[in-house]
């Protein structure tokens, strides 16, 4: 216990560059949450002016899985952004961080994404056999292309803000000064 307070005591953010680059990529999730808000707000508004049934934009919505941008991807793209900047990118860890990356993105689009298709189509056929009077099952989202490389952008984006003007990363060298060179 006594080594946990110490741990505790001694954690200093200034000096944690993987805890500083996990504060990146919870930016740069909130970021995407909250693009997707405003996307399903401005959505909601068309939708009401052109006299379309419209879901409501919540608080729940800023959790909301699925949709443009996609969070997920816009997460793993901060991380190998921040890695490949601090680390190099032809590092061990950038790799890792690019294959997490690219599997993460897979998932979304080859896997994710079909399942919800045939559980909406699942969800047709049991209200047909079955009625309408039924537990509602959760469905889960996937991405499209393009909401993944929204998730791309933002990512990228953030983490490359971040780098540039925080002063949470005094060892990384600008890349507007690594072009000058």
């Amino acid at each position: 216990m006594r080594l946990f307070e110490i741990t505790l005591l001694s954690f200093d953010l200034e000096r944690e560059k993987n805890m500083r680059i996990i504060v990146v990529c919870i930016c740069a999730w909130f970021v995407a949450q909250v693009i997707k808000v405003i996307l399903n707000t401005i959505k909601l508004v068309y939708d009401k002016i052109k006299g379309n049934v419209v879901k409501k934009v919540t608080i729940g919505t800023l959790f909301k899985l699925g949709g443009m941008p996609s969070s997920h991807t816009a997460t793993v793209i901060s991380l190998s952004t921040c890695i490949g900047a601090l680390e190099g990118f032809d590092s061990t860890m950038f790799a890792v961080a690019g294959v997490f990356a690219f599997i993460t993105m897979f998932d979304a689009f080859m896997v994710r994404l079909p399942v919800e298709k045939l559980t909406q189509a699942f969800l047709v056929v049991r209200e047909a056999v079955l009625g309408k009077d039924l537990k509602k099952l959760r469905v889960v989202e996937g991405h499209t292309i393009p909401e993944i490389i929204g998730g791309v952008i933002t990512g990228a984006g953030v983490a490359l803000l971040y780098l540039e003007f925080s002063p949470l990363f005094p060892e990384y060298v600008s890349i507007f000064q690594q072009f000058a060179k």
